[in-house]
């Protein structure tokens, strides 16, 4: 039996939406599939729309999704999960093994494959030997059922990705590796014998963003979404709607060795199942609904293929009363909704090898869905403006690197520069801003560059913006294009860092490529009522020192920063370097004793003049020192000067709790306060330092809630912060070494110099919480 046209829409014009003309003179393809413009009303009842989530209906959503090359969803069961899927179960999970092959440096990483790991609501298939613990995976839009993979050994998961997801052929960035490098990147259809039981999928899937843990939105949208698609899916479309686990083989002996196999069952009817899934980015577009359609679908008695058979059609905006329009429009008509479309995917077959015959046409059955077995190549993307080659969305996201242009660069020494970037797809809504504002969204966050020649990726992070009115900021032009979404970024080549070096090979007009925003610390909900931070940090690192200082001096009047900054040449402070007698807006502070014989004393970067000598990191912060006054406190010292930060320095600017006298602007005037009180912040995930000896520093932008027990008098309990960042040797020096665990690079016990101070005034643990970035 066939899926039917619907007689409510039957009267609906199909239609094919043409590019608008670009400014370049060639032609555009159309979409190759049919659209329409709106959703149909609903003709029956429907639940209604939840009120107060706040959905932007302004923005575009054509071309709004992540560009990937396939989906591996992984069946857990569960309707939601922790922020960080792979936390799901303390890391024992199938997230976290496909993560540490796939994610930033996992042994299958690779920008130009872009592997998108989701977990969701549907239920693992039961395993032949019910004590063995299994999960399965979907493969989207290779549309791959991968029933078994048992929890006890890591080798199943590898063979899948050998077998399944790995590309076919590599992107031309590639072509100077060795052959058993590139090998080890490609696909192999011999590891598909150790996987019993694959088969197609044949039935349509309907998933929808359901992540509570991520956001509130997505979480209230997606349960009222999942109940509204599988009653009007049932009652309007007649499709048995199925919640159980995928039917298999009930032994090892009697299933297939992942050999495709075309089904003959005449009697079964069309299925569909409808589950919750995690993040797709685009919380902001809620309710998100993916519809992937099986590639042997077909509309009539006489085997006509459904115009969408293969693709998965991304809606965004989704509301209870769309989704009977969904169904009959994309479902059963197959046209795509212009006004609710993100994008669309399909797998690919390869062409046929030179001297071979392309392969037969599977034949058909009277079954609603007919099976063909495609080899794939890759993922096409459709939007209704036009296709994309798969290997990058359009605009910012942290799911896949899109690309910037380099439109300036300022070297500070022969291995450090201020490079500025601009995207070359203008977005008025970039993910790190807060709507309708230019302010950041996050106190601390960063993005990916990736080297395709290597297939690496690092963080780096963003400077902040110039400060509004700042005369030295905008005389030498930097606030010229933050209206376009420039990010300016502080690097330093180092000798052996492959990706700083490739970045300092470019020049302006070369494009680069930025995946993110990466969210770190919340640093607002661990400082609370506690207004004292000290950033301790090494060369580049001084860039999340900024950011943190604007976030805690904007937003309290009473909040006291001291950053203390390392580097290794005066010319990274100074322009040229200078001399002793130019350097006037650098001032000797008081000078401790250096028992060989050099000044070990840091020196104080003032805010009382245009600061024309200094270099841009350095003339931003010295703005910075000229808005907030004796509120912010600059030392620095210079290793070629062989002046660095004790421990006797360190401790002076723990134990400080003088306040500025707001009267004054001297940084020597200072009145005493009496310490704000905090709490221990024992078993709180926010303040508790032993509970973030296993925390990673990226948050997703959904931090842990406090436990901490409410103070008289304070509103937000909270600790002062202490944060080393810089090069690793730097930080395991200052405050311990970071630990890797699970795939995650974690904090870390305190060790090293913040270590020692801690042995020697234990009150400090009461009142300070440290942070290593």
């Amino acid at each position: 039996m066939a899926a039917s046209p619907s007689r409510h829409c039957s009267g609906q014009t199909r239609t094919t939406v043409l590019l608008p003309s670009p400014p370049i003179a060639e032609p555009r393809k159309p979409p190759p599939f049919p659209t329409v413009p709106t959703c149909p009303s609903p003709t029956c009842g429907c639940a209604d729309t939840p009120e107060g989530l706040d959905i932007d209906h302004k923005s575009r959503l054509n071309g709004v999704m992540t560009g990937y090359a396939e989906h591996v969803l992984v069946c857990t069961g569960k309707d939601d999960w922790p922020s960080k899927i792979e936390e799901d179960d303390g890391g024992d999970n199938l997230a976290a093994d496909l993560k540490e092959l796939f994610g930033r440096g996992g042994e299958f990483a690779n920008p130009f494959h872009n592997v998108s790991v989701l977990n969701s609501s549907f239920p693992s298939s039961v395993a032949p030997r019910p004590e063995v613990q299994n999960s399965s995976a979907y493969l989207l839009p290779s549309f791959k059922y991968v029933p078994y993979l048992p929890r006890v050994s890591f080798d199943s998961v590898r063979a899948m990705a050998k077998a399944y997801i790995l590309p076919r052929k590599l992107h031309p960035v590639h072509d100077d590796l060795s052959p058993v490098h590139r090998d080890r990147m490609l696909r192999d259809d011999t590891y598909a014998s150790l996987l019993p039981g694959v088969t197609d999928v044949d039935e349509i899937l309907v998933l929808i963003c359901g992540h509570g843990g991520r956001d509130t939105r997505c979480s209230i949208m997606g349960a009222v979404l999942r109940q509204e698609f599988e009653e009007k899916l049932a009652s309007v479309a007649g499709l048995d709607v199925r919640t159980g686990p995928v039917k298999t083989a009930a032994s090892t002996t009697q299933l297939s060795t992942g050999a495709d196999k075309e089904v003959e069952d005449e009697e079964e009817e069309l299925g569909a199942r409808v589950g919750l899934i995690s993040h797709i980015g685009g919380h902001k577009f809620a309710g998100n609904v993916i519809i992937y359609l099986p590639p042997g679908l077909v509309v009539d008695e006489d085997g006509t293929t459904h115009p969408l058979a293969g693709h998965g059609i991304w809606y965004g905006r989704v509301e209870p009363k769309h989704v009977e329009g969904i169904i009959e429009e994309t479902i059963l008509n197959g046209n795509v909704i212009e006004d609710m479309f993100r994008g669309a995917s399909k797998e690919v077959a390869p062409p046929p090898k030179e001297g071979t015959s392309p392969a037969p046409a599977p034949k058909r059955t009277r079954r609603r869905l007919i099976l063909c077995t495609l080899l794939v190549a890759g993922t096409v993307l459709y939007t209704v403006g036009g296709s994309s080659d798969g290997s990058h969305a359009s605009t910012l996201n942290d799911e896949t690197f899109v690309p910037y242009k380099m439109t300036s660069r300022t070297a500070l020494s022969p291995s450090s520069f201020v490079m500025t970037v601009v995207p070359q797809t203008p977005n008025p809504d970039p993910p790190y801003l807060l709507p309708g504002s230019r302010r950041w969204r996050h106190p601390l966050w960063s993005v990916e560059f990736k080297q395709p020649e290597v297939q690496i990726s690092r963080h780096y992070t963003p400077l902040p913006p110039p400060l509004e009115g700042s005369d030295t900021a905008i005389t030498r032009g930097e606030n010229e294009v933050e209206s376009e979404g420039a990010l300016r970024f502080y690097i330093r080549a180092v000798g052996d860092g492959e990706m700083s070096r490739y970045l300092n090979r470019l020049r302006p007009g070369n494009t680069v490529h930025l995946r993110g925003p990466h969210v770190g610390f919340d640093l607002v909900r661990r400082l609370g009522a506690a207004k004292r931070l000290v950033f301790l940090a090494g060369g580049t690192g001084v860039v999340p020192g900024m950011q943190a200082a604007r976030v805690a001096l904007d937003g309290y009047d009473d909040a006291v920063v001291s950053l203390l900054w390392a580097v290794r040449q005066r010319c990274e402070i100074e322009m040229g370097g200078g001399t002793s007698s130019e350097r006037t807006t650098v001032t000797k502070a008081k000078r401790w004793w250096w028992p060989f014989g050099h000044e070990a004393g840091p020196t104080e970067l003032r805010g009382d003049d245009d600061g024309r000598n200094l270099a841009p990191v350095a003339r931003q912060l010295a703005d910075m020192k000229k808005r907030y006054g004796d509120r912010l406190s600059v030392q620095i010292v210079v290793d070629d000067e062989k002046t660095s930060f004790g421990l006797e320095h360190v401790q002076k600017a723990l134990l400080d709790t003088a306040a500025p006298d707001h009267n004054h602007t001297s940084a020597s005037v200072k009145a005493p306060i009496k310490a704000k009180p905090v709490h221990p912040g024992t078993d709180c995930p926010l303040h508790d330092q032993a509970l973030h000896n296993l925390a990673s520093e990226f948050e997703a932008g959904s931090s842990p809630d406090c436990r901490c027990d409410a103070i008289h008098g304070v509103s937000l309990p909270g600790k002062n912060l202490f944060i080393i960042s810089g090069p690793d040797g730097f930080v395991t020096h200052y405050a311990g070494e970071k630990l890797w665990r699970g795939g995650r690079h974690t904090q870390g016990p305190v060790g090293g110099v913040a270590g020692r101070i801690l042995e020697q005034h234990p009150h400090l643990q009461k009142e300070w919480l440290i942070l290593k970035l």
